[in-house]
């Protein structure tokens, strides 16, 4: 499927206020009128990337993705045990994927789980329950100007007057321009699973690519890919079996995709909460 992008800014915007580093493109007074849809989230599927192994040997990974322009998008905590027909079907949604690891055996918490990571969402702001995972992981956030940032940390004071959306408790897979701080601990231990993945990817336009990966990549193949993609920084949402990335209509889920995503065991598939993405009117 073909599709045009807008231009890449030609900047990169390192904060002084903030330790992490932020790409993305400078408000303007005069501001063009709300992209369409299709424009807003750039739907791209049945794509495929050739990488080369130390070793010489190569292999090809398919993938489909959504680019997302960070102005002209709101995220919803769109919550719910397996909600994933409900948002096949969803008529205002551009997209639905994975968001941060959770733990269950919480009955007194809704849903019976707590978060690894803070959300602030446009429809709620959420505390990870598991403040220690929160505090040593990595977020994404975009500011008020629509900037998209890569950073660590949970969410704080300072980060809800700089962020207007902020997703926290991902794993910083790999990072091009600075190293994680002392207390960054990740999600994963040994990366030696070979798997579908969600990868959030900030691209040198600005952009979030949302991808899903095919199953079976390794992670030395996977760090491979997100460099040859040419991301700036890849952050890692929830474990392998609960990659979602649903495009109302056209990307559905499906029984045969839970058997996908889990190996076979469909039944640790479950979810209790998924983002939802929809279109701003405004930026």
């Amino acid at each position: 499927m073909a599709a045009t992008l807008l231009s890449a800014p030609s900047w990169l915007q390192q904060s002084p206020k903030l330790p992490l580093t932020s790409f993305g493109v400078d408000p303007s007074p005069d501001l063009p009128p709300a992209p369409s849809p299709s424009e807003i989230a750039v739907f791209m599927p049945d794509q495929s990337l050739e990488i080369e192994r130390e070793d010489g040997s190569e292999l090809t990974i398919a993938y489909s993705s959504v680019i997302l322009d960070p102005r002209w998008i709101d995220l919803h905590y769109y919550e719910g045990w397996s909600r994933e027909f409900d948002a096949n079907t969803d008529p205002e949604a551009l997209l639905f994927f994975t968001g941060p690891t959770f733990e269950k055996g919480h009955p007194d918490q809704p849903l019976g789980m707590v978060l690894h990571g803070d959300l602030k969402l446009t429809n709620r702001l959420i505390r990870a329950g598991n403040r220690a995972a929160a505090a040593g992981r990595a977020f994404i956030g975009i500011r008020h100007d629509g900037t998209l940032t890569f950073g660590f940390g949970p969410f704080t004071a300072s980060a809800a007057d700089h962020f207007r959306l902020f997703i926290g408790g991902l794993h910083a897979f790999h990072h091009s321009f600075e190293t994680p701080p002392a207390d960054y601990k990740g999600v994963y231990g040994a990366m030696t699973m070979a798997d579908v993945r969600i990868v959030y990817g900030l691209r040198k336009d600005g952009r979030l690519e949302v991808v899903e990966t095919a199953d079976g990549v390794l992670f030395p193949d996977l760090r491979l890919f997100v460099r040859a993609k040419g991301f700036q920084a890849a952050y890692l949402p929830d474990h392998a079996s609960k990659s979602r990335l649903i495009v109302p209509g056209q990307r559905l889920w499906s029984e045969e995709q839970a058997e996908w995503v889990s190996g076979g065991k469909p039944s640790i598939t479950a979810l209790p909460f998924m983002l939802r993405v929809v279109a701003r009117s405004t930026p």
